[in-house]
């Protein structure tokens, strides 16, 4: 019994959390061409919470979960996920409305493309910024092939899916928990066709904004180091004045669009 319990206590890698930031030099250089030059970035602590797999299953598609929580009077307006050591380390930028918050939960699948620190910037309502970072044990997910034929993924280009999630126990009975998926090969630019041995182009969702009725929720620049089908999930304040509408668009010129009644849902 003793043996038996030896053996069950180890946490398999790839079920552990993500670990610390570990140091390297990529992020003085990335932070000095994203953000002003006198910038102050601050250590998040406890306002920000963010999960990532240690070792991931698929280093095309971690998964990445936020929570943000800045404390009384301050609101999350912007938040920026980074993976330093990716070809273009900005995966997304996010512009937040109030009803995002007044605690931000964000969750969305990164492309990591060698051993990195993965972070969140965080840019509050007084002006102030912090950032908190996790190691994440991933390699080739930037130039792994994309899972689906290109004959059949162009079929189903732009299309969208939502998804709306029960409330946890304990969670604010007032707000929703939904999933907003676009399908679409979001191609890096670094993927090898398997046919011909060339590069395959990169084109990838660039924008998404999310509204409801005509109050805008979030709104997304992204890049090539946001997964295959790109997925937000999200919790929020509605408003009670309409569906969720979802527009969105590609590098290509593309332009994608969504309804979602809510209904159901109060």
């Amino acid at each position: 019994m003793a043996l038996a319990g030896l053996m069950a206590a180890p946490v398999a890698a790839q079920d552990r959390m993500a670990g610390p930031e570990q140091p390297g030099e990529t992020w003085a250089d990335i932070r000095d061409a994203i953000f002003a030059e006198d910038a102050v970035i601050e250590p998040a602590g406890e306002a920000i919470s963010l999960d990532l797999p240690y070792r991931a299953h698929d280093a095309a598609a971690v998964p990445t979960r936020l929570r943000i929580d800045p404390g009384p009077d301050r609101q999350v307006v912007r938040l920026t996920l980074i993976v330093d050591e990716n070809p273009a380390p900005v995966a997304a930028t996010f512009e937040l409305s109030p009803a995002m918050g007044p605690v931000v939960e964000l969750s969305t699948r990164l492309r990591v493309n060698a051993y990195s620190n993965v972070r969140a910037v965080a840019e509050l309502d007084d002006g102030s910024l912090i950032q908190s970072a996790r190691y994440v044990k991933a390699s080739g997910g930037c130039s792994a092939p994309a899972s689906s034929d290109p004959v059949a993924a162009e079929a189903t280009l732009g299309r969208m899916k939502m998804r709306l999630f029960e409330a946890q126990q304990g969670a604010d009975p007032h707000r929703l928990d939904a999933q907003v998926m676009i399908r679409h090969p979001n191609n890096s630019g670094f993927q090898l066709d398997q046919v011909t041995q060339l590069y395959v182009p990169a084109r990838f969702v660039d924008r998404i904004a999310i509204y409801q009725g005509d109050d805008l929720l979030l709104k997304m620049e992204g890049g090539i180091s946001l997964s295959e089908d790109p997925s937000l999930r999200f919790r929020f304040t509605p408003s009670g004045e309409g569906p969720l509408r979802v527009e969105a668009g590609d590098t290509d010129g593309a332009d994608f669009d969504g309804l979602f009644p809510l209904d159901h849902a109060f």
